[in-house]
């Protein structure tokens, strides 16, 4: 009976290790499933679980059957929202692939070769190119300056606007030019306040010019294509405006009707109006304009110091020592 009872106890031991290792199977495989879940379905599957281990089950057969159907459910889920997740990137790598391609950035132009000129007396400065777009050499000769308004000679009969300044470039010929005149009649009228860009502009070109209508009032020949006014950091009010007037015969256009493209700037200081103008030929205005327009951008009034002369008031320009 002994040997019996021995071979009974140790069926018995076996049967319940194969169970227990079959139960620790499943549920390890569970838990791997588990993993794969998110927070919400690993919280809902731990409760299914606990459910599933309620003492108020009858059996343990039906307990390893509810940790079975729960791993089973889980281990569904998992696959599901692999597959889900592996649709959700494929979409985003053809939304990608399908997109079309951001514009390459415009290029930064660079910056072209200057030479700065600056005036104690007249208070003033300004910078100006001395190469193309290109990157072609224009070679720019000094054809007048003067220290005062009333040593400068004018443009006009009246006398009112006078150049104090003069740059030529023969081949084109190129100008830059640096003018004072007292405030035109059509400018008088009004307060400065209420002055327009065109308004400025029209008046500074008309009183340079040299045409009439019958009434003997002179007229501008040239036609101003924009107009800005802009209030800069020191106060000083620049009216910027571009122009198109016609030109004279040259080398490379011989016929009677040439025209001639120029920027201009003007900004009022004690009554009296400071212009600076580039102008080119129109069949070298590609070529010059970005320079040109650099140009008038950095024309600026400066702090009078001891030897400013006031245009109108210069006196004898005489230093003396307690000054």
């Amino acid at each position: 009976m002994a040997p019996a009872l021995a071979q009974n106890i140790f069926l018995h031991s076996t049967a319940r290790v194969s169970t227990a290792s079959t139960r620790r199977g499943r549920v390890v495989r569970a838990s791997s499933a588990r993993r794969e879940l998110s927070t919400t379905q690993v919280t809902a599957a731990r409760a299914n679980a606990a459910l599933a281990r309620d003492d108020n089950a009858s059996t343990a057969l039906g307990r390893r059957d509810a940790i079975a159907t729960m791993a089973m459910s889980a281990l569904a889920l998992a696959t599901r929202a692999k597959a889900a997740n592996a649709e959700e990137v494929s979409g985003a790598i053809d939304a990608a692939i399908d997109a079309p391609a951001a514009p390459a950035p415009a290029p930064t132009p660079r910056a072209l070769a200057t030479q700065r000129v600056a005036s104690e007396t007249l208070a003033y400065e300004f910078t100006y190119p001395v190469e193309a777009e290109s990157g072609k050499p224009i070679s720019w000769a000094v054809s007048r300056e003067r220290d005062t308004y009333s040593s400068a000679e004018p443009m006009s009969p009246n006398a009112r606007q006078r150049i104090v300044y003069e740059l030529l470039s023969f081949k084109g010929p190129l100008t830059t030019v640096v003018t004072v005149s007292n405030t035109p009649p059509a400018l008088e009228a009004k307060d400065k306040s209420e002055w327009t860009a065109r308004e400025v502009a029209n008046a500074v070109l008309s009183d340079k010019a040299t045409g009439r209508v019958a009434s003997g009032q002179r007229v501008s020949l040239a036609e101003v294509d924009n107009a800005k006014k802009q209030v800069m950091e020191n106060g000083d009010t620049h009216y910027y405006y571009e122009y198109i007037s016609q030109g004279s015969p040259n080398l490379r256009e011989p016929e009677a009707t040439t025209f001639r493209h120029s920027y201009g700037v003007t900004v009022e200081r004690g009554g009296y109006l400071y212009t600076l103008s580039s102008s080119a030929p129109e069949i070298y205005w590609d070529e010059l304009s970005r320079g040109f327009d650099d140009s008038v951008k950095s024309f600026r009034l400066t702090k009078p110091t001891r030897k400013y002369r006031e245009p109108g008031n210069e006196g004898l320009g005489i230093s003396l020592p307690f000054q």
